[in-house]
């Protein structure tokens, strides 16, 4: 119950909204209009449910670099490097 009440304050769900906001600025700033326009969107959802906010925050502050890449099209890092041989 408390957890509820805590993720359903307005000060939860501006922080939700604001956080994800600032990211699809940041993704629009660094040429990624395609990550930049889905997190503006979802940072309209994020305001009403936080939880969800909270969660694409964390996300994308973990697999931001890779989303941005595949959404420009350009392979990973991870892909391009050799496999090592056992020998």
């Amino acid at each position: 119950m408390v957890l509820k009440k805590l993720l359903g304050s307005k000060w939860s769900r501006r922080f939700s909204l604001g956080s994800v906001a600032l990211n699809g600025v940041r993704a629009l700033v660094r040429g990624n209009r395609r990550v930049g326009a889905l997190l503006i969107g979802l940072a309209l959802l994020a305001y009403r449910w936080s939880p969800l906010g909270i969660a694409v925050t964390l996300l994308y502050y973990r697999y931001g670099d890779r989303i941005s890449e595949l959404a420009r099209g350009r392979p990973s890092e991870q892909s391009e490097q050799p496999e090592p041989t056992g020998s």
